[in-house]
């Protein structure tokens, strides 16, 4: 899953630009909730964006079961966020054994269009987990803004929610709890400053 997610956006950060930047606008990526706190493992900037991934502290790149990441693609600035959380979609049956989605979801945010969605694949091809991803994206007047909450749980068949044996159930009301945090994260925690926008904490 998150190989074919980041070719799809080394393709789009290769592309040529197509819209001009807005001044002063920037991704705030508030610092997510922990214990542990979280690190980045991955910085790749670009002439036509970013992409960036962070980790909890306690795992490491060759073994993560989190992932906290953001990217911007300047060529889509000003783009509907649902169609590009619909294309990301339409390339996840590829990599997984049976998807679920619930949205996108299309909003107003601080004086821009936002959607939200949550993706479950049940298995992901080659590998013995699922992964339940949470998706904002920012339709900004200089990029597209995506940023997303990947877990990897027990797989699932049918890309609902993964089996609970016998004494696991803290198990998965541990992950349950952990993916409310996500959803609440991202509808808070993450918004655009400068540019048009009207968000409070930007100190307008």
């Amino acid at each position: 899953m998150r190989a074919a997610i980041v070719l799809f956006l080394v393709f789009l950060l290769a592309a040529p630009a197509g819209a001009a930047s807005a001044a002063g606008e920037q991704l705030i990526v508030s610092p997510y909730p922990g214990p542990p706190a979280w690190k980045r493992i991955t910085d790749k900037p670009g002439p036509q964006g970013w992409l960036h991934e962070q980790i909890p502290a306690n795992q490491t790149a060759g073994h993560v079961t989190d992932i906290l990441t953001d990217q911007a693609f300047r060529k889509l600035a000003g783009r509907d966020p649902a169609q590009f959380l619909q294309l990301i979609f339409a390339g996840m049956a590829k990599a997984c054994d049976g998807v679920k989605v619930d949205g996108p979801v299309t909003r107003a945010e601080g004086g821009y269009v936002v959607a939200y969605a949550q993706v479950a694949c049940g298995q992901q091809r080659g590998a013995d987990f699922g992964v339940h991803i949470f998706y904002k994206a920012i339709s900004g007047a200089a990029a597209l803004y995506s940023i997303s909450r990947e877990f990897h749980v027990p797989p699932a068949p049918d890309g609902g929610r993964p089996a609970s044996p016998k004494g696991q159930a803290a198990r998965a009301e541990q992950l349950a709890k952990a993916e409310a945090i996500a959803n609440d994260y991202l509808e808070h925690d993450v918004y655009v400053c400068g540019g048009r926008s009207t968000e409070a904490r930007c100190g307008r």
